[in-house]
């Protein structure tokens, strides 16, 4: 596989002395040339600076790996129409021209981000001597951790499920800067390279382990919610080990950040749940890490709101759906989630999850969900060692999400109905429920006809990967 890195970085506000109320509120202004980028510590921030705002652009986690293309393979939206922009995307039509174009944007920006972390961590340990503080040990951690995200995301995308074959080749680790051919290396081989530099960067990261939103010394380190931070390395960590199928491992990563949480991600209140004014709607204090995205109001006036007189956004569902997946008629009317973060149109409900109205408190700003606290809870329970234990973790979510509990004395196929239940509920428009069939290989994606094989799991190699030709 060939791929040809182009480095685009930034020239913050707040490193050119021009002040900024957001470390990555900015946007993209120029290339900077690599001789001159690596000279400085602020050079390498400017680095990571760029990748993250690569990363919440529209082909990446913007909307193609979160509220869009993934989502859309999740069956989350109405998509019956054969206009829809995604109607072929839901029916797993890798073959139809639209849908290639969005899996060759996946693939080149995330490629393209890995080159950038690659030539920060090709050029770190030379430079050593510039870093002030724990400085050189978080851009360091920053970059393996990033790297370890791609590729992960890249693997549950491009190869098979390890429930499947994971000896199976799919994706190139990439870890040198520059235009040469990769290897496709097994899934297993991948996985297990994702969390060698997800070990190292937890190692750099437990340095500071604090997280916060202002930090006057140092605007790197402000918003470390938007930083691959440790926490998020934990939570990765668990995601990881998961889909691997090592519960154990899922369980122990699972439970630090689960212990940690009174005091690092406290739930999110009622109140500020249904506020009028600056509305949590990602409920950011849950959040392990999240991308900034200057544009997010652009993506979701383009998906979730409509102009068009009794009109209905382009990403929306049916009332019927809806209530389904919220249990409205066995009590779910009370959810947080259901009452706070949809908005009805004329045919159907659409999210709300990412508005900007009346939003002015800057941590609440921008912020697309990449991995949260509940996730770690849902992966507690599917590793606890009883359904009963499994249950406990799920009724913590349920109770801080305005619902009843549950009884606990259920066995292991409730156990697990719930637990995908939550994630229906909880990651609406974040782009993991697909992943969640695909790990577990179900027979059919919920709300889909269509029987789930190699074909309809596995996306193809973009047609140009694939010309330059790729190494067996």
């Amino acid at each position: 596989m060939k791929l040809k890195y182009i480095i685009y970085l930034l020239l913050p506000a707040c490193f050119t002395g021009m002040g900024c109320k957001k470390w990555l509120d900015v946007q993209p202004k120029s290339d900077i040339r690599q001789q001159e980028l690596f000279t400085s510590e602020s050079g390498f921030k400017d680095a990571l600076i760029g990748t993250y705002q690569l990363l919440a652009t529209r082909p990446a986690y913007g909307q193609h790996l979160t509220m869009g293309f993934v989502d859309a393979m999740a069956q989350r939206y109405a998509t019956s129409s054969s206009s829809h922009r995604f109607y072929t995307t839901a029916r797993y039509d890798y073959q139809n021209t639209t849908v290639k174009s969005y899996i060759k944007d996946i693939w080149g920006t995330l490629y393209k981000a890995i080159g950038n972390l690659d030539n920060v961590l090709m050029q770190i340990d030379n430079n050593k001597q510039l870093f002030l503080n724990n400085n050189y040990n978080i851009i360091k951690g920053e970059a393996l951790a990033l790297r370890a995200l791609l590729h992960f995301d890249l693997v549950r995308l491009f190869g098979a499920a390890p429930v499947v074959d994971g000896n199976r080749k799919a994706i190139p680790y990439v870890t040198t800067f520059g235009i040469e051919a990769y290897p496709l290396l097994p899934v297993n081989q991948v996985i297990d390279s994702c969390l060698a530099d997800l070990q190292s960067a937890a190692e750099l990261l437990s340095v500071d382990k604090t997280l916060r939103n202002d930090y006057p010394d140092d605007p790197y380190l402000a918003y470390t919610r938007n930083h691959m931070n440790y926490w998020a390395v934990k939570g990765l960590q668990a995601r990881i080990h998961l889909y691997k199928g090592d519960k154990t491992a899922a369980a122990t990563a699972a439970w630090e950040v689960i212990a940690s949480a009174p005091e690092n991600f406290p739930f999110v209140t009622s109140a500020a749940a249904a506020a009028t004014n600056n509305r949590d709607r990602p409920y950011v204090t849950e959040l392990l890490f999240s991308l900034y995205a200057f544009k997010l109001n652009e993506y979701v006036d383009e998906y979730f709101k409509t102009n068009a007189t009794n009109g209905t956004p382009q990403l929306y569902t049916t009332a019927t759906n809806l209530n389904n997946l919220y249990e409205t008629a066995s009590g779910g009317s009370s959810d947080l989630r259901y009452v706070n973060l949809f908005v009805t149109f004329s045919s159907g409900s659409s999210t709300s999850k990412y508005y900007q109205d009346a939003i002015t408190s800057e941590p609440l700003r921008g912020h697309i969900p990449i991995i949260r606290l509940s996730e770690m809870y849902y992966i507690a329970a599917e590793c606890a060692a009883t359904p009963a234990e499994g249950m406990a973790f799920i009724n913590i979510i349920r109770s801080n999400r305005g619902l009843a509990q549950r009884a606990t004395n259920v066995n292991a196929a409730t156990l697990e109905a719930e637990i995908l239940k939550e994630y229906k509920k909880e990651m609406y428009a974040e782009g993991q429920l697909f992943y969640y069939f695909k790990r577990k290989n179900t027979a059919r994606v919920d709300g889909s006809t269509i029987n789930m094989t190699d074909a309809t799991w596995i996306l193809p190699l973009p047609d140009d990967e694939i010309e330059f030709a790729i190494r067996p």
